[in-house]
């Protein structure tokens, strides 16, 4: 497994978040989860009892999906002789998922089995219980591309390794979650923008797991990483080469991208100055004058990332 790996994972698990079955629900799940109607989470009364719900809520599904992974990751052990054969086949069936999500061609993956409760859960124990629920029924949309993740888990042999990417795959579809419990008054436009381009997710996930199975197919899966680090390596040597180019470099990206925080909104006759986007573009400013002062290095640490094969 490398930081390819998980990235893949915590896209994936925030494909799940967008999916045309789950994002539409998130503002009544919120609501239900933590008991509060829509108006007193949108006003932002009270965000942190929101977000400490939510957070059992997450705990709960990520529980699951990690037991799930343990499982698959173990039954995979079981069969070692026969690992070259089952790589092969988990490679064709993500594949086989990937291309139903973009084409929808198998209609009995539609088939939904939706957890469904008339009582609101009762404290952060019932918040973690619906979490489990929610892990152990949502379908079609969680449905495969967890399956995906778990086949991919389970060619990695570890159990370390395997609730690594599960965790990656939970924190890919929880984030979203916690960014909507707290930000919830501002992420209507958002919303709204994922939910009229759908088809666009539909696709993205579906290339996602078409392109992990094929790799999983060809023995592939670390060819990624040995990409990543002769990239890891080449930076490495530019930055040892000359460390002034590389703190001028870095100073002069994070510097744009203080620059455009700010002026992105003004492109779209918007207010500048909001206190989210002030403190981004601060704290990017922050990062630039440490990177020109030489305190730190961002090609050192993004040359350590590329590097870093994982456990």
């Amino acid at each position: 497994m490398s930081e390819v790996g998980v990235l893949a994972a915590a896209a994936a698990g925030l494909l799940s978040f967008l999916s045309p079955c789950v994002l539409p629900l998130i503002p009544g799940y919120l609501s239900f989860v933590s008991g509060y109607g829509l108006a007193d989470i949108r006003s932002g009364a009270a965000r942190f009892s929101v977000l400490k719900r939510t957070a059992a809520f997450v705990l709960g599904f990520t529980a699951v999906f990690v037991v799930l992974g343990l499982v698959f990751s173990g039954a995979s052990l079981l069969l070692g002789g026969l690992a070259r054969t089952i790589a092969v086949v988990a490679g064709a069936v993500v594949v086989l998922l990937g291309l139903n999500l973009i084409f929808d061609f198998i209609k009995a993956l539609n088939m939904e089995a939706r957890f469904h409760s008339t009582a609101a859960p009762k404290g952060y124990f019932g918040a973690f219980a619906l979490g489990l629920a929610f892990a152990a029924g949502w379908s079609p949309c969680v449905g495969p591309i967890l399956a995906s993740i778990l086949l991919y888990a389970a060619q990695n042999g570890s159990a370390l390794r395997t609730v690594a990417l599960l965790a990656a795959y939970s924190l890919g579809l929880a984030a979203p979650f916690l960014a909507a419990a707290v930000f919830f008054d501002r992420l209507g436009p958002l919303m709204a923008w994922f939910k009229r381009h759908a088809g666009g997710v539909r696709v993205a996930s579906g290339l996602l797991l078409a392109a992990l199975g094929a790799s999983m197919i060809f023995g592939k899966l670390g060819a990624i990483s040995s990409t990543a680090a002769r990239w890891g390596n080449s930076l490495a040597e530019a930055a040892q080469a000359s460390p002034g180019s590389a703190h001028a470099v870095g100073a002069a990206a994070w510097g744009l991208a203080a620059a455009a925080v700010l002026a992105a909104p003004a492109l779209r006759r918007r207010k500048i100055f909001t206190a989210p986007r002030v403190v981004f573009a601060a704290l990017f400013a922050a990062v630039a004058l440490g990177e020109a002062l030489g305190l730190w290095s961002s090609a050192a640490l993004l040359s350590s990332w590329l590097l870093f094969q994982g456990a």
